[in-house]
């Protein structure tokens, strides 16, 4: 399913606010600490990054896990370099089978977003014209008290205004 117009901005969103959840979350469940302020914002600013990259490409399922992935990756590195616990050369295989965890759930909540923006659209575009249909429209207060007077000629007020139908003096025409 590949995403169009308002759903690429829901996806965005969806992608930068379930990245920096879940990547603060696989992080402390793989055994570190939870982030300080300043990894959390530096871990804002990277998924933030990635969801909008994601909400301005057209993203099939395999270019969204990447997209993730990427977040997760990204979001890591951050978190290391920014809190300055390092756990060896290769990733803690808690940690990893966490961050893997977490694409999984991101994909699963973008896809559910998306999927659920098409049919409330669906389900609106079905409700609102039959709800619209059985609104009553009271004619009286549509209709203008006083008819409207046209005049063949405008008043002076609007000559004078700089707005009128000003055009060239008389005599070049």
């Amino acid at each position: 399913m590949t995403t169009t117009g308002g759903g690429m901005r829901l996806r965005g969103v969806v992608v930068a606010v379930s990245s920096v959840l879940v990547t603060a979350a696989a992080h402390d469940l793989g055994g570190t600490s939870v982030p300080s302020q300043s990894a959390a914002v530096a871990l804002l600013a990277v998924c933030l990054g990635v969801g909008w990259i994601a909400s301005t490409t057209r993203l099939g399922t395999g270019r969204l896990v990447a997209a993730l992935v990427a977040a997760q990756v990204l979001g890591h590195l951050t978190l290391v370099t920014v809190d300055g616990h390092l756990h060896g050369p290769l990733l803690d295989p808690r940690m990893a089978v966490a961050h893997a965890v977490a694409v999984g759930v991101c994909a699963v909540a973008v896809r559910g977003a998306e999927v659920g923006l098409v049919r409330a659209a669906r389900a609106m575009r079905r409700i609102l014209p039959a709800v619209l249909a059985m609104v009553p429209v009271d004619t009286d207060t549509v209709r203008p008290p006083l008819p409207v007077v046209r005049r063949s000629s405008p008043s002076r007020l609007v000559d004078l205004s700089g707005r009128g139908t000003r055009g060239p003096p008389a005599r070049f025409r």
